[in-house]
């Protein structure tokens, strides 16, 4: 895969395509192929879903933020949109699964950051504030295209725990699908107008970020660590 861009393809594709092999690793990974099987282990997700929690609150900020980085009002009202099904749907689950998975509110709500989940939240904070608009899409898009990604592999499986079962769902929607489909647009759109270097910046954005997802599932199997 060619280091620079050079028009041959969409530019989010050409983003996804240079994060290879990680792409397929975070995709198919064995949490993945565990959870669409119905095998994965009840703490191993209930590992993984208080740390995911923390992502819930850093999806919003970041969004919000991007919200004030949109060039127009079009792009403003659609992130905007999006802040509301963060702050929403996707919240109420999570609350019901902990009740489901006997998760106390302080083990969630004030979680001890596992070294990983750290890492990942400062990455995503510090590439939204120290970048602008096409940066914040990006770690943004490297993260809600791969949930899709594995998502859609996982669609016609259907776990018997219901906290399985509708976690796949909430990310197999034709919604979510239009959602990511608009994040890729937007880069297809200004990536190629940006400098040389700022699409090298961006391509190494998106390749940590999925870097960092295949991180993430890999620490769902491990002991929680310390807040760093």
């Amino acid at each position: 895969m060619s280091d620079s861009f050079e028009g041959e393809i969409r530019f989010s594709e050409w983003l996804r395509e240079r994060s290879e092999p990680a792409w397929e690793e975070a995709t198919r990974h064995r949490f993945v192929e565990e959870l669409g099987d119905d095998a994965i282990d009840d703490e191993v997700f209930r590992r993984y879903l208080v740390q995911d929690y923390a992502f819930l609150e850093l999806g919003a900020r970041t969004t919000a933020l991007a919200v004030s980085q949109a060039p127009s009002m079009e792009e403003m009202a659609r992130l905007s949109q999006q802040l509301s099904v963060l702050t929403g749907g996707e919240n109420d689950y999570f609350q019901r699964a902990f009740e489901e998975l006997s998760v106390p509110e302080d083990e969630w709500h004030d979680p001890d950051l596992h070294e990983t989940t750290a890492t990942f939240l400062d990455f995503m904070l510090r590439s939204a504030h120290e970048g602008s608009y096409e940066e914040t899409l990006t770690t943004t898009l490297a993260a809600e295209w791969v949930y899709l990604d594995w998502a859609t592999y996982l669609e016609n499986r259907e776990p018997e725990r219901w906290y399985l079962d509708e976690w796949i769902a909430i990310h197999a929607t034709s919604e979510f699908e239009e959602y990511v489909e608009w994040l890729r647009s937007q880069l297809d759109t200004y990536g190629p107008e940006l400098s040389p270097r700022r699409r090298a910046r961006i391509a190494d954005l998106f390749c940590r970020t999925v870097d960092l997802e295949v991180a993430f599932f890999e620490m769902a199997y491990d002991s929680i660590g310390s807040r760093p």
